[in-house]
């Protein structure tokens, strides 16, 4: 997937996950926005996640929405969570979510905004995102800084509400990145 980003140029765009009506879609803006101007970010590295639902206008999700769908999961279904927590840690190592599609159309989830593939799939990109852009952070690789907090709600520690609170903040506890053990 990296290379299918880094392959697009600036100023263009790309669908690179399709599932039924949902469709997501890779941007490379020209311009970095104006809240990363002042980070080190690289506009040649820069690209948005975007998440069209037909009939719906399209919008770019954020590391919430994947947090928040997982809690979901994990409260209406938590034997089919159990599953989804493990292949999430198969795309956190690298594997390819296509991978999984059969897996993941048996998992059933009551209450979730997107399918389990599509919430797979976003993850795999905000991890993505996380690896080309923050590589000087405290936290290596930059990927475990969304893996930590996925590990985090699995513990069931903290409500939905505090572990949103924090991950918008502050980096995800070193027991659940750099000292993960299972």
């Amino acid at each position: 997937m990296a290379k299918i980003i880094r392959g697009l140029g600036l100023g263009a765009e790309k669908v690179v996950y399709k599932d039924d009506r949902v469709a997501l879609k890779i941007f490379r803006p020209k311009k970095l926005g104006g809240s990363l101007k002042n980070k080190e970010y690289d506009v040649m590295n820069n690209f948005q996640i975007i998440l069209e639902k037909q009939g719906q206008d399209s919008f770019l999700p954020n590391h919430l929405r994947a947090l928040l769908n997982l809690d979901l999961m994990m409260k209406t279904n938590p034997e089919d969570f159990e599953k989804f927590y493990q292949i999430i840690e198969k795309i956190y190592e690298g594997a390819d979510p296509d991978n999984f599609k059969e897996q993941l159309s048996k998992l059933s989830f009551r209450f979730i905004y997107d399918s389990p593939y599509i919430i797979l799939c976003y993850i795999q990109l905000f991890m993505l995102e996380q690896d080309l852009n923050y590589t000087t952070g405290k936290v290596q690789p930059p990927r475990a800084y969304l893996m930590g907090y996925i590990r985090f709600l699995r513990t069931g520690e903290q409500n939905i509400d505090k572990i949103l609170w924090s991950a918008t903040r502050h980096p995800p506890r070193v027991k659940f990145w750099r000292d993960w053990e299972e």
